[in-house]
């Protein structure tokens, strides 16, 4: 029984989906930073090569369709924060939270690279990994496992707890 939530249909356009997704937030980037200029041509063309590389590795592949959902929940979640406290009366204004939005930023970045690294890592196979060990409490093989253990998490939560607690009492130094 088909439902609206039935979306296995989507998965055969899921290269294509990636390649306008890849060529678009490519040039998106090159045309708001102007790293190369005011040419619009140069920006479609080079969004263009790297969608078109990224298309023909079935790992950069994976790795954009497993990054893409968390990036929009991360978006949404943004989104549904800002509309929360402007409904309560507060604003955002780019001076009141200078360098925390960087911050954020640089934290949001360092989590895709590590996840994509992790991706990277499974899929890859290194000489040594299918050797025997004397050690059976830890599984190297398995980066994943590291990121995401308790006790890490835990640990990074409270890092990016202590930055940001930081980042803020720096600020209203008023």
């Amino acid at each position: 029984m088909a439902t609206f939530l039935d979306v296995t249909a989507l998965e055969s356009f899921s290269n294509i989906f990636v390649f306008l997704f890849v060529w678009l937030a490519v040039y998106a980037i090159l045309t708001y930073t102007k790293v190369l200029g005011q040419n619009q041509f140069i920006n479609i063309l080079i969004g263009l090569v790297m969608a078109i590389f990224v298309l023909f590795s079935q790992l950069a592949t994976k790795i954009v369709l497993d990054i893409v959902p968390w990036m929009a929940l991360l978006f949404v979640f943004i989104i549904l924060i800002s509309m929360a406290t402007q409904s309560f009366g507060a604003s955002f204004e780019a001076s009141a939270y200078g360098g925390l939005k960087y911050v954020l930023l640089v934290f949001v970045v360092i989590a895709i690279i590590v996840g994509a690294l992790s991706e990277v890592r499974q899929s890859v196979s290194v000489p040594g990994d299918n050797e025997t060990s004397t050690d059976f409490d830890r599984d190297f093989s398995q980066t994943v496992t590291v990121f995401f253990h308790p006790n890490f998490l835990g640990a990074m939560f409270l890092l990016a707890l202590a930055v940001f607690t930081i980042a803020l009492l720096a600020s209203k130094q008023a």
